[in-house]
């Protein structure tokens, strides 16, 4: 939802909904994880910084990001009755043989072009979430190596054991019919 009050959206969204209609949300959850067996290190700093951006951004803008958890609550709390919910778990693995190569090195260059992009503009929400600036480059020069390691070797790249997942929250809930 990625806003300072979903509440207040979800509220807007039953108010236009007709009686026994359905409001629907989609939002990533906590269920995210970034894991490399071989550099469990990198993967605890990866973690910290991905938690730091969550609290700064909440602390800066007020805004709320992975509330999947959350969505029944302010469904309920918005007056919607008849809760549903599904998760949706995406994985990726580049060594999964069942993704062709020239997909895997596309995807992994779009990511590594939205970090370059991003690793600046975010690092005010990292510091204000409460990470120093020296675990911010590090995270930064340690994703931009893999990466860019990984795109220039496809052997090592069809070799990585390096596991990234999020979930995503499918919620429904029924607007009640008027009695």
């Amino acid at each position: 939802m990625h806003l300072d009050r979903p509440l207040k959206a979800v509220r807007e969204m039953a108010r236009i909904t007709k009686p026994g209609g359905h409001v629907v949300a989609v939002e990533q959850g906590k269920m995210g994880v970034y894991y490399d067996p071989n550099d469990k290190r990198f993967s605890r700093l990866s973690d910290q910084v991905w938690e730091a951006q969550l609290r700064g951004i909440r602390k800066l803008e007020g805004k709320e990001f992975r509330i999947g958890e959350k969505l029944p609550g302010i469904f309920q709390e918005a007056g919607l009755v008849d809760m549903k919910a599904e998760i949706q778990n995406n994985v990726y693995l580049a060594s999964d043989p069942r993704q062709p190569l020239n997909e895997v090195k596309e995807e992994l260059r779009f990511y590594l072009a939205f970090f370059k992009e991003r690793m600046e503009k975010d690092r005010k929400y990292q510091v204000a979430g409460g990470l120093s600036n020296a675990k911010i480059s590090e995270y930064n020069k340690g994703y931009l190596s893999k990466t860019e390691g990984l795109l220039a070797d496809d052997q090592r790249l069809r070799q990585d054991p390096t596991i990234i997942t999020d979930a995503l929250y499918i919620v429904s809930g029924t607007k009640p019919r008027q009695t």
